[in-house]
């Protein structure tokens, strides 16, 4: 990479030879072999035109043996490399600390593990470019830890970050492991959150073997571990104990039994738990078990003591829904963000004002707060739950207990500005990288042509960047990775319904126009599919369309292909893994709660399933496998505008409901966002978030 520009490290491909090198490289970097005899390696020549720091000069404090070249020698294989003094000292704190005390006739000693990345260091800070890859990140990460030079560090931590998304799940499980055994704290804290975040994935990957109790209990006991359902933290117990094929004494297996957040399972799930013949050895677990949720109301037992609130208090979420503007009765657009927490199925309602939370109907809590009231006594004798494991012991391995799902969503302040939006509807969203943009849309006024951004990274407020240059609202959009498309929807004239399109490149912050559509369409949907734009259905003053068209990036052109099975205005449409699904909407005649599913390669539409209820102008994202259905306008049961909430299940094609809006909302528009710091938002909850290592785990035995 080069000094001088993070945009210029050359991007390596990896390959399937690198990904089993780097791993081999985790595994015995200690036990390289390299030649006993004195050599001596010359650096290149120096770069012509470097120039050096003229105020570290003025530091040297008249010291001309801080100025002499000297030799740097690896301890264990003699090996000597010539370096410019000056040059090094530029780039590394700490030759600059150790030149300032070192005898100029005496080479400086390395440890050997330095040795293999060092050449590639004198390149670095000869001619400003390093070469990284999988076979040498690791290393070279080490070695500008090691030699505190911070900006390469920095530079390895973001590459390394970038490898190991695109890589297998060995690889993040290998890191992880390694990250225990040396003190890699900005390393550990990369690897981790993405060891956390992907564990349902990894874990098919992982050889419990090599994992110890403290690790095991560390990992199931975290509030970061992206579990999405928790009756899965059973199974991983199960074959962590099955593959280690120990014999663990009751208190042990207790440990990780409470592990589980009792409190986010369902009552059939915890009647499951209770024929696992594991489960049946354990008395005191049994007990919770056969008593839940009654038990959290104990006073005297230890176990309701020590890990009652852990039993009810949620994980932290990964993804959230983010659902802006909206349509209300008697309001008309209202200024406002609502953002769903899949993990406490509670909605938090962003304004200019602030923040409000949907209070929860905690009956667990409030058993829990009864039981603490009554204890005066935490360790005393219990009636029904005795373990022969001291307590202080059986609480060593679990976070403190500080937050709750009641005090997460009542005590916690935020300072998101992300409450401070414009009223907006039939906007159009789209999430790119950490930024959320509205596109048109309609105040309650006029229709609008402004594009407002977020950025979540920054959490510095709305702004607003270059407008389109038609008004929209009924607008439809869609995004690919660095542009932005509005196509259709009305200019608020008198047969203003459009079927122009525009482009907005992000970089450049400019909007352009392309080629029309073939029709007009307001009030459609569309999304990138396959690296084109697809748009269905709308309304065109007359007419409600069931057609489809697509945009051809490269050659400019749309094209239209098999049409719906019904007209549908005001619908939702979205893509995932592979297939385009076409919700709800309007045919002319009626709502409709209809689900169609489009598969590319047999150019067909099909009806796979049913709302719950009918509606059209709801908006829609996808989490977890599932469609999230969210607000709209109906035409059944009751008139008007909805505050409920569908989940539609893709795979099982059933739909359920979860909890619904704090106001009711159509013409909203929505995101799913992801990867994130989501604590700022409000909705964060958990007990040891913060407790982010393994402490004592170098020598540590599966059978501690």
């Amino acid at each position: 990479m080069r000094r001088q520009s993070t945009n210029n490290i050359k991007q390596i491909k990896n390959d399937k030879s690198s990904s089993s090198t780097l791993n081999q490289q985790l595994n015995s970097s200690s036990k390289q072999r390299y030649p006993t005899k004195r050599t001596h390696h010359h650096p290149p020549p120096p770069h012509h035109h470097h120039h050096h720091n003229r105020y570290l000069l003025q530091s040297i404090h008249n010291d001309l043996d801080y100025l002499y070249d000297r030799n740097v020698e690896f301890i264990q294989s003699g090996i000597i490399y010539p370096i410019i003094t000056i040059q090094f000292i530029e780039h590394s704190e700490y030759f600059q600390c150790l030149l300032k005390y070192h005898n100029h006739n005496d080479n400086i000693h390395l440890p050997e593990f330095l040795q293999s990345t060092f050449y590639s260091i004198l390149q670095y800070i000869h001619y400003g470019y390093i070469n990284i890859n999988l076979n040498n990140i690791y290393s070279i990460y080490i070695t500008t830890d090691y030699l505190l030079m911070h900006k390469l560090h920095y530079e390895c931590i973001k590459q390394l970050k970038q490898l190991i998304l695109i890589n297998n799940n060995s690889l993040i499980i290998n890191l992880w492991l390694n990250c225990q055994l040396v003190y890699l704290p900005k390393l550990y804290q990369i690897i981790n959150e993405i060891f956390l975040e992907n564990f349902e994935i990894l874990q098919k990957s992982i050889n419990y073997k090599n994992f110890t109790l403290k690790q095991i209990l560390f990992i199931l006991n975290n509030d970061k571990l992206n579990c999405q359902y928790e009756i899965n933290i059973l199974k991983i117990i199960i074959e962590w104990i099955n593959v280690n094929n120990k014999h663990y004494n009751k208190d042990i297996i207790m440990k990780l039994l409470c592990c589980i957040r009792l409190g986010m399972l369902t009552m059939n799930e915890i009647e499951q738990m209770k024929k696992y013949e594991l489960i049946q050895n354990i008395q005191e677990y049994m007990y919770i078990l056969n008593e839940w949720p009654k038990c959290l109301s104990l006073s005297n037992n230890s176990i309701i003591n020590i890990y009652g609130q852990q039993f009810i208090t949620p994980r932290l979420p990964h993804e959230v829904i983010m659902v802006f503007g909206g349509w209300c009765n008697g309001e008309g657009p209202k200024a406002a963000v609502q953002v769903y927490n899949p993990k406490t199925n509670l909605w938090t309602l962003w304004t200019e004002e602030g923040r409000q939370i949907q209070t929860p109907t905690n009956e667990l809590m409030s058993l829990l707060q009864n039981s603490q009231v009554n204890h005066k006594h935490i360790f005393n004798e219990t009636d029904n739950c005795k373990s022969s494991l001291p307590l202080d012991e059986f609480n060593s391995d679990r976070g403190k207990s500080e937050l709750s799902i009641d005090n997460a969503t009542k005590s916690k302040q935020s300072s998101s500005l992300i409450g401070k939006i414009p009223k907006r509807v039939y906007a159009g969203c789209v999430l790119v990288g950490t930024c959320v943009y509205i596109i048109g849309g309609y105040d309650g006024n006029q229709a609008l042509k402004s594009t407002m951004c977020y950025d979540f990274a920054e959490d510095s407020g709305w702004y607003e960047i270059s407008c389109m240059y038609e008004k929209r609202y009924y607008v439809s959009v869609a995004n690919t990775n660095d542009t932005i498309y509005a196509m259709g929807g009305h200019n608020g004239e008198i047969q203003g319904r459009l079927n122009s399109a525009e482009r907005y490149i992000i970089h450049d912050n400019l909007w352009q126009t392309i080629a029309s559509m073939n029709y007009k369409r307001s009030d459609a949907s569309a999304i990138e599919f396959y690296n084109k734009i697809y748009i269905v259905g709308g309304f065109d003053g007359k007419y409600y369309h069931d057609s489809v068209e697509y945009y051809e990036i490269i050659t400019n052109q749309w094209t239209l292909i098999n049409h719906m099975n019904s007209p549908r205005g005001g619908l939702s449409l979205i893509q995932h893994e592979g297939k385009l699904y076409a919700i709800g909407g309007n045919n002319g005649n009626q709502r409709l709660k209809t689900i169609e599913q489009y598969n590319i390669i047999e150019d067909k539409w099909i009806i796979i399933g049913e709302m719950k209820q009918c509606k059209s102008n709801a908006t829609c994202t996808i989490m977890n496998n599932e469609l999230y259905i969210i607000g709209g306008w109906s035409d059944e049961y009751e008139i008007g505008i909805l505050n409920l909430v569908e989940c539609y299940n893709l795979i099982k094609n059933e739909c359920s409901i979860v909890h619904p809006l704090i106001f009711p909302a159509s013409a909203t528009c929505s995101c799913t966002l992801k990867g994130c710091n989501l604590q700022h938002l409000g909705i964060g909850t958990g007990q040891n978030s913060s407790t982010d290592e393994i402490k004592n785990t170098n020598n540590e035995n599966v059978d501690d």
